[in-house]
């Protein structure tokens, strides 16, 4: 049965072609098959944190999740670990892309890879060939050096911060409702703008341009969105930034 493999990146010009490529060239084809790239807000690493924790869950056991994403100044390390759950390999920059995986995979090994040094393309010349080779069955031990678990970076998302805006502008955000009644009423605060929205449990039910808080499809989180509209563009929102949500009176 061939590993699936899904790289999630920021790098989604022809870029990608060569990460893909890459990782063709690093394994045996017939032992892999790389899934459709998962665009990521480029340099979000909230963003990276909360679609690698959605691919891990949906993605059947055994699945390679790699990252490649990287805002960060320096140079850190980059690692490959499997997870204690679902024997997910896991491989990218330690740059707190794998800190909501492993908090809630657990981890059950976990290396820095061996260090070539500089390279202007690390996505292409370091982290598609380690991926290529642990999808054609090489031990994930033979690629890297042991790391310490507790210095994998997090950056878990904040209360109300938004995780990820999918392409109809609706906001998947860092909350979730107990129990709550169709139609009731909340104010909610983003970037010092204020909105009146309504509960509703489904949203298209609802008419065109209204504003809804309703309870999505991402393990429960809440959404925020316009019916039949595009929330995120008509008011500017981007991931990362942080929703007030308050009940009115």
């Amino acid at each position: 049965m061939k590993r699936k493999v899904v790289v999630l990146t920021d790098c989604v010009d022809v870029a990608w072609q060569e990460i893909r490529g890459s990782i063709y060239s690093n394994s045996n084809e017939y032992d892999v098959e790389i899934e459709p790239v998962v665009p990521v807000d480029s340099y979000n690493i909230v963003n990276a944190n909360f679609l690698v924790k959605l691919i891990a869950e949906i993605y059947p056991d055994n699945t390679i999740i790699c990252v490649i994403v990287n805002p960060l100044k320096e140079r850190t390390e980059r690692i490959i670990g499997r997870t204690k759950r679902k024997n997910i390999i896991f491989e990218g920059t330690n740059t707190g892309a794998f800190g909501w995986l492993i908090d809630d995979f657990g981890c059950e090994e976990l290396y820095e890879l061996f260090d070539p040094g500089f390279v202007p393309f690390g996505g292409k010349y370091v982290h598609a060939p380690a991926v290529g080779k642990a999808a054609s069955g090489i031990e994930i031990s033979k690629l890297g050096n042991p790391f310490p678990v507790e210095k994998i970076r997090k950056q878990n998302p904040l209360p109300g911060q938004v995780m990820h805006i999918d392409n109809f502008g609706n906001l998947k955000i860092f909350h979730k409702f107990d129990k709550e009644i169709d139609g009731t009423e909340y104010e909610i605060t983003i970037n010092d703008k204020t909105f009146n929205m309504i509960f509703n449990t489904r949203m298209m039910a609802r008419n065109d341009g209204e504003l809804i808080i309703y309870p999505g499809s991402s393990f429960g989180y809440t959404e925020i969105g316009t019916v039949r509209g595009n929330f995120a563009k008509e008011y500017d929102v981007k991931v990362g930034d942080v929703v007030i949500i308050k009940k009115k009176a």
